[in-house]
């Protein structure tokens, strides 16, 4: 009796096995792509760069939404590749507490407050700070060529009053090539 509760277990243990073996598949994972030369790297020119918005009057900032003159800066690339075709330009930074789409100013001594700085497009469209890029347009490139990205940067009152002092911030940022 012992024999045959023994060989029965047996039976079941070599089928298991084999049973497990016979469920098993290979399978496999295509990988394609390809490597393009469709970047740009960013000119010297245009890191570190600083907007200065001079002496700016508070006289002329006296009510929420109001803003200063729009100071011109750019962003250069070069040298581009020869398959590039666009790009989209995404700033990002503290934002306004008042304002969202607003840099902040750093909390320095003698900051300035009641302002947020806006940037805008060469058509001196606002950009929002810290868009995701399915807002951002793309801005066509030549390739193999020095392209100069034009933007703005001014001053917006967020809250009065607004009180004179330093102005000082920082924004990064981030090209997407197509």
């Amino acid at each position: 009796m012992k024999n045959i509760i023994y060989r029965c277990y047996l039976m079941i243990l070599i089928f298991i096995f084999f049973a497990s073996k016979s469920f098993a598949a290979d399978s496999s994972i295509n990988i394609t792509g390809s490597v393009a030369d469709n970047t740009c790297a960013v000119s010297p020119s245009s890191d570190g760069q600083i907007v200065d918005f001079l002496n700016e009057s508070i006289k002329s900032l006296n009510a929420v939404n109001k803003t200063s003159l729009a100071i011109p800066f750019y962003i250069e690339l070069f040298p581009c590749g020869t398959a590039v075709t666009g790009v989209k330009v995404g700033f990002t930074g503290i934002a306004d507490s008042s304002n969202t789409s607003l840099l902040a100013l750093e909390n320095i001594g003698g900051a300035a407050s009641g302002v947020g700085i806006q940037i805008l497009d060469k058509a001196r469209n606002p950009l929002s700070l810290n868009d995701d890029n399915q807002n951002i347009p793309w801005t066509s490139l030549t390739a193999g060529s020095r392209n100069t990205l034009n933007f703005y940067a001014r001053l917006m009152v967020t809250e009065l009053p607004v009180n004179a002092g330093k102005i000082r911030a920082t924004a990064t940022f981030t090209l997407e090539y197509q």
